[in-house]
């Protein structure tokens, strides 16, 4: 059996998460900053700079967290909620052909 303080510093890793999808949506936003200066900053390095293959696996690992997060926390929370997600769907096909156009 684990004692009392090995049991207390898993169970907030096996519990289910209680953040608000605000907080939720916050984390994203930061999340994307960070991956967008990664990204950047990336394009400005040649292959064999110094810590680009640094930059390349932290960009990897944040892109990879924040995509979890959003399936398995924030999108069941959407799903939920009293958003129009077909009009929510238009709104950012359409988005993405003005950003898309915009290349």
């Amino acid at each position: 059996m684990l004692n009392s303080k090995k049991r207390f510093s898993i169970r907030p890793r096996v519990m289910p998460s209680k953040r608000t999808a605000r907080e939720l949506l916050d984390e994203a936003e930061v999340e994307h900053a960070s991956i967008k200066s990664l990204v950047e900053q990336l394009e400005t390095m040649r292959a064999d700079d110094e810590l680009v293959d640094a930059k390349v696996k932290v960009l990897s690992e944040y892109v990879k967290h924040h995509v979890k997060e959003e399936e398995d926390e924030l999108f069941p929370k959407v799903k939920k909620s009293a958003l129009d997600l077909e009009a929510l769907g238009e709104e950012m096909a359409e988005r993405k052909s003005e950003l898309m156009a915009e290349m």
